[in-house]
């Protein structure tokens, strides 16, 4: 029997399951809970047992591998509910990175001369007192650090109720620069109460249910690790990161050079590119406009979701960046928004239905989208319908143009790329968004909804460790490098002779670095593996309905189920093709053809029908 794994993304609205059982994968969502992410990690078990008909107990007992891509790290800086930090300098700090953001600037305690550290004591007390709940050193040297941290361990002891967390400066990865070094520090020291806390209670849940193994989380440089062996930071972008590999293994699977991947989610949409099979990286990333030491993604994060609300700024509409998010949410979700939203425009405009919504299981209540238009409408002099679809053309086109902006500052030219849809939305929004952006194949996999979730099934256990190259007579790092990986594979449960080495030279910054990266393999999915949906009639079966398209008014539309639609199909739009979890559209004067696995690929085909 083949390994079950289950891969869970949690976004900004809804949380996704990939689960491979039996050598077929299964896709579920469920609706994220801000207030308390353990909900809907919990919702998504459940609903992945329910779709394989087993109770969750039962489900996890035979189950190899559970691997989870998290938003915690990355919420808590969007929404800035990271603890109360103190940083305690030898350096005037008042303007360094992460100061404002991390750490407010009354929070920062300088000491003029780092000799005199007995003279920290009362710096720490004062820090303290003010409410600090961790704390950063940032000293001049390793000795300076040492003995800052003895003064805090024997005045603090950590068995104490008021004892706090205490990070040094570089800790978290090696850097030449110390602005970087105490910014990281700051970065990882305010997202980790949260992630530790609730990371640890996920997997806690996981073993009241029987589960024997440790919840992998998914990390932002392409690896994963047990929640122990998981550095707060490394949580950050955990989801867009999973995307990015899913994407990888796409590239390489098809061929192709330049992928331009789209994830379109309810909150936001990020465009990445892999590019010659590999997802390219920034040597620094940046959180919160602060530039940290930790390698991150290249990704561009645009305002455009399905729960972006629509506005009038005087007397020009605009689209986000504002979200509804996962609660109220849209209008139509009868969850209490009341505000006009993209997902609100595409009920309105027959382009979300009903009955066929995340498979029925939600009915969405398309009277509720209308009266959330109603007021903008008026406002313009317009009908309900033609102000959605002036909603959605507003999107596709500014969108459109951001991603032409971004993709040529990257050096791809749109026109040679093709586009990834993928997250709940994307289906129903990118193949717009490219005809604007200037490109003309789009590729849309059969589990495009829960792509970041299937790209977290493709991840392996990492752990890495570098050191700068050597000057001469200086001893050599890498045996001291070696043992550093092999002990974190230790802690993971893997003997040496199970993990993979390799050892690799780098330049950032000017400096060269040597690297050991361990890996273990884990059991995955390949990109072609069939879905449990895929086991579709002989013959297509496909009706129509009347929707409007925005430039052609109400045009006669091909509708298809997607479980009714075999590999070999192919469709002229306008065309929706409603899924499981989203609905795939074709808009006119595009063709969708769908592959030997099941995948949909959309091309411009130029003659589509005259316009309005």
């Amino acid at each position: 029997m083949a390994a079950t794994t289950i891969s869970i993304d949690t976004g900004g609205t809804f949380t996704d399951g990939f689960i491979l059982h039996d050598g077929q994968v299964h896709t579920v969502k469920t609706l994220t809970t801000p207030h308390d992410l353990l909900v809907c990690f919990r919702a998504v078990l459940a609903a992945a047992a329910e779709a394989i008909g087993v109770g969750v107990a039962e489900l996890l007992r035979g189950t190899e591998v559970v691997r989870y891509a998290t938003t915690v790290g990355t919420n808590q800086v969007i929404e800035r509910t990271g603890p109360r930090l103190g940083l305690l300098t030898a350096r005037p700090a008042g303007n360094a990175a992460g100061v404002g953001v991390f750490v407010e600037p009354e929070m920062v305690a300088e000491l003029a001369d780092s000799a005199r550290e007995t003279d920290a004591l009362p710096e720490i007390r004062d820090l303290l007192h003010r409410g600090a709940r961790g704390l950063v050193i940032a000293a001049d040297d390793d000795d300076a650090t040492e003995r800052f941290t003895e003064i805090f361990r024997e005045n603090y002891p950590r068995y104490c109720l008021d004892a706090v967390p205490l990070l040094a400066a570089g800790e978290v990865v090696p850097d030449s620069d110390a602005s970087r070094r105490v910014a990281t520090a700051l970065f990882n020291a305010y997202v980790h109460p949260s992630a530790a806390d609730f990371l640890y209670r996920a997997e806690d849940h996981l073993r009241s249910l029987g589960y024997r193994r440790p919840l992998l989380i998914v990390h932002n440089d392409g690896g994963a690790a047990r929640v122990a062996r998981t550095i707060a930071a490394k949580t950050y972008n955990s989801g867009p990161m999973a995307g990015l590999l899913g994407a990888r293994e796409i590239a390489r699977d098809y061929g192709i050079d330049s992928l331009v991947t789209v994830d379109m989610g309810g909150t936001s949409l990020d465009v990445g590119v892999v590019g010659d099979g590999t997802v390219r990286m920034l040597d620094h990333g940046l959180v919160a406009g602060v530039e940290i030491s930790l390698a991150l993604p290249q990704l561009e994060p645009f305002g455009a979701g399905g729960g972006s609300i629509a506005w009038l700024d005087g007397t020009t509409l605009r689209v986000g960046p504002r979200s509804a998010g996962a609660y109220p949410g849209p209008a139509c979700f009868g969850l209490g928004g009341t505000e006009p939203t993209v997902t609100d425009a595409d009920a309105v405009l027959g382009i979300l239905r009903p009955e066929t919504f995340l498979g029925g299981s939600m009915p969405l209540d398309v009277d509720a989208a209308r009266r959330a238009y109603q007021r903008i409408a008026d406002e313009m002099g317009l009908s309900v319908v033609e102000t959605a679809a002036r909603v959605r053309a507003a999107l596709h086109r500014e969108t459109g143009r951001q991603l032409a902006a971004q993709l040529t500052a990257w050096g791809t030219d749109p026109a040679a790329a093709t586009m990834l849809a993928f997250g709940g939305n994307g289906p129903t929004h990118c193949v717009s968004i490219a005809e604007a952006a200037g490109m003309r194949d789009v590729l849309v996999m059969p589990y495009a909804p829960v792509f970041s979730a299937y790209g977290a099934s493709t991840v392996d256990i990492v752990h890495r460790h570098e050191a700068p190259v050597p000057a001469d007579g200086e001893p050599d790092p890498q045996p001291r490098l070696r043992n550093a990986v092999l002990r974190d594979m230790r802690g993971e449960g893997y003997h040496a002779d199970l993990v993979q080495l390799e050892t690799a030279q780098h330049t950032r910054d000017g400096f060269s670095y040597v690297s050991v990266e361990g890996r273990y393999s884990l059991p995955r999915a390949n990109s072609a593996v069939p879905t449990a949906a895929d086991a579709a009639d002989s013959a297509s079966v496909t009706g129509s309905a009347e929707v409007f398209w925005d430039g052609y008014g109400v045009v006669p539309t091909t509708i298809a189920d997607r479980k009714q639609v075999p590999p070999g199909f192919e469709v002229v739009g306008p065309a929706l093709i409603d899924g499981a979890a989203s609905t795939c559209v074709v808009p006119p004067g595009w063709v969708l053809a769908i592959d030997e696995h099941g995948a949909f690929r959309l091309r411009r085909n130029g003659s589509g029908k005259d316009r309005a």
